[in-house]
Parts: structure tokens; C-alpha cells; sequence
């Protein structure tokens, strides 16, 4: 196949694919094990994660990280560099740690940890890369899928692919380790009842979450790394991927792998990341009901 640049044949990507895949399951295992009881080893996974990528591939295909444009190795440290800021700072812990002792408490609201991390996503995942391509790379915005016009000529596609992941999540909400994770903030639910009123703020931020990871993964990461690779591209970004849902269960983690081959597939094949994150939150939504209606929670 025509990739990008650089010319690699449909079986060296399949070798290449398969062979991150059989690093990448084993890696996440790793973390559940013994990979999470040691401070600050999230930076070394993703390292780790991109380094057996680039020697994959300068194995299967003789490609070399130096054989990239400067544009495409640029997308690649900065989206490492942005991920493990997020990682490490972005998340609702870091809020509860460093900053709510500084609202007072008649202002402290149960949704304001997660509005921290929906903030964060926005700004290191959307706004910044954003920024790194209009103004550093000085390229189009719309090249690397910011785009909504379109950008939705496959949404029959999008619309079967949630028809068919709709039983998967009704299975997975019976599960007492997804039940445990959803919905993300607990301030939703007192006792027995959920707040109608977070639940559609919660939800509103969660969409801008889900549209800055698209904009990241499918958008940043892909499409950047794609104008050299095309689809070659994408067990990087699997990778990376796979690695950002550390905190979820363990089943979801290995999940996310198909789940990032095939929405980061269809991002390159019509340019945009919206309709990806508009499945992935619509998906999220339906966890969340799901989970709430098998812990008997009423609304109010």
C-alpha cells in the first residue's frame, strides 16, 4: 500500500499491527499486576510503549524514526510529552489534592473534580494540539480531521457499529468492576437516587472529554503520524491508546485496542474524528444509564 511518504506493503502492516497487539496485552496485564504500585512508571509504559513500536517497525519495514519527516517525529514526542502531563496532572485526584482546598466550601460542588479533568482534556489534548498544528507546523487544522463538514458521510457506519456494542455494554454494567467505575463521579448518586440536574452537566463535560480524546488519538496523533505511515500509524496510536485507559478495568483496557483500531481506521478513511467522538460518548451514556438502572438508582 501507498502509506503516507513511505511505501509499506499490506502484509508488513498486518506483522506490524499483529506483532503490537502480542507486546501490547501482556504490557497492559503488567500494569494491573505490579505496574500501578510503582510511582511515576506511567511515563515509562509510554516510553516503553512507543520505543517497542519504532523497533517493530524499523523491524517489519525497515523504517527507521529518523526516516520520518520532522513533522511526523514532532507529533510523536509532543503527543508523548502531553499525554504524560495529562496523565500525571490532569485527572480528578490532582484537583482533590492540590486545588479544592482553596474553594470554599459553600462553592465546592460534587461535579467540580470532574470539570478539572474535562478541563484539562480540552486544553492538552484539543486546545494545545490544535494550536501545535496551525502555528508550529503551520499546517491546515482540517488535515489532521478538525473538521465537522463532511466529516459525517459515514455515520451509518457509526450508527451499526453503536447498534452492535449496545448488548456489550448492558453485559458489561452487570460487572461489579465496571459498576465500581461508572458513572466517573461519585457525587452524582446520594444513597439511592441520582441528581437529573449533574447528570446532564456531568454529561455535557463528558462529551467535551470525549471530543478532545478523539481530537487526540483519531485527530493529532493519527492523522500526523499517518501523513507518513497512513494506516501503519495506527498501532502506535493503539498503543498510546490502550495505555491512557490504565485507570479503567482491565477489561475495557483490552478493549480499547479494538476499540482504537477501528475508530482510528475510520478517522483516515473520512477525515474527521467527530463521529468517533460522538459514538464513544454515546456509548459512555448508555454505561452510565445502564449502571445506574442496575443499582436500582431513582432520579430526582
Amino acid at each position: 500500500m501507498k502509506a503516507g511518504s513511505l511505501d509499506i506493503e499490506s502484509r508488513a502492516f498486518w506483522r506490524l499491527a499483529a506483532a503490537c497487539i502480542a507486546v501490547l496485552v501482556p504490557l497492559n496485564w503488567s500494569w494491573y499486576v505490579w505496574g500501578r504500585q510503582l510511582p511515576g512508571s506511567l511515563p515509562l509504559y509510554i516510553i516503553a510503549g512507543s520505543a517497542v513500536y519504532f523497533a517493530l517497525l524499523r523491524l517489519v519495514t525497515g523504517i527507521r524514526f529518523s526516516d520520518l519527516s520532522h513533522e511526523a517525529r514532532f507529533i510523536v514526542v509532543s503527543s508523548m510529552v502531553l499525554l504524560m502531563v495529562f496523565l500525571a496532572f490532569g485527572r480528578a485526584d490532582t484537583y482533590h489534592r492540590f486545588f479544592e482546598q482553596y474553594v470554599p466550601e459553600a462553592a465546592r460542588m460534587p461535579l467540580l473534580g470532574f470539570a478539572y479533568f474535562a478541563a484539562c482534556s480540552v486544553l492538552l489534548r484539543l486546545v494545545i494540539p490544535y494550536l501545535l498544528v496551525r502555528f508550529k507546523l503551520r499546517q491546515r487544522p482540517r488535515e489532521y480531521g478538525y473538521v465537522i463538514r463532511g466529516g459525517t458521510r459515514m455515520r451509518w457506519v457509526y450508527l451499526g457499529l453503536f447498534v452492535v456494542m449496545v448488548p456489550l455494554v448492558l453485559w458489561a454494567a452487570t460487572l461489579p468492576d465496571f459498576q465500581a467505575s461508572y458513572p466517573q463521579t461519585r457525587g452524582l448518586v446520594t444513597g439511592n437516587e441520582a441528581s437529573l440536574r449533574l447528570f446532564i452537566l456531568y454529561h455535557a463535560a463528558y462529551f467535551m472529554m470525549f471530543l478532545s480524546g478523539e481530537s487526540f488519538w483519531r485527530g493529532y496523533m493519527t492523522f500526523g503520524l499517518g501523513r507518513d505511515l497512513d494506516i501503519a500509524a495506527l498501532p502506535w496510536m493503539v498503543m498510546m491508546y490502550s495505555i491512557g485507559h490504565y485507570a479503567k478495568p482491565l477489561l475495557e483496557v483490552n478493549g480499547s485496542i479494538i476499540a482504537g483500531f477501528v475508530l482510528g481506521y475510520l478517522a483516515l478513511r473520512h477525515r474527521s474524528f467527530f463521529l468517533g467522538a460522538l459514538l464513544h460518548w454515546s456509548i459512555a451514556l448508555t454505561m452510565d444509564l445502564a449502571v445506574l438502572h442496575q443499582r436500582g438508582i431513582t432520579w430526582h
